[in-house]
């Protein structure tokens, strides 16, 4: 759980289960000034109360809202999930040159450049 998130993507997730554009109008929606949220933003002061309104009249999950994590259980808002199949011959391969550049027998470009070579096929 990302329990350090700033209160800027706080508001961004809020912005996003209204299902609006900007700022201005999430305030317009909670029925405060665009001040209220932005000294929150400007503070990082978490904004409870607002993301509490928000859970309530949109639906998007609580955990979402304030932290991130999870789906945001939102109609029509997807996260989308990418995974990345690795065979093992390739992680051997990483796993090789990341020992090689943790004991520097390698520089950041040598290990760049091996580690492109490998996801480049």
């Amino acid at each position: 759980m990302n329990f350090t998130d700033n209160c800027r993507n706080v508001v961004e997730r809020m912005v996003t289960a209204y299902k609006l554009k900007t700022v201005k109008a999430l305030s317009e929606k909670l029925g405060v000034g665009v001040s209220v949220i932005s000294n929150r933003i400007t503070r990082n002061t978490f904004p409870a109360d607002l993301v509490i309104q928000c859970a309530l009249e949109t639906g998007a999950d609580l955990l979402w809202l304030c932290t991130g994590d999870g789906e945001p259980n939102i109609d029509g808002v997807k996260l989308e999930k990418k995974s990345i199949e690795f065979s093992n011959e390739d992680l051997e391969k990483l796993e090789r040159i990341s020992k090689l550049k943790k004991e520097e027998a390698i520089t950041d470009d040598e290990y760049m450049l091996l580690k492109n070579s490998i996801f480049k096929n």
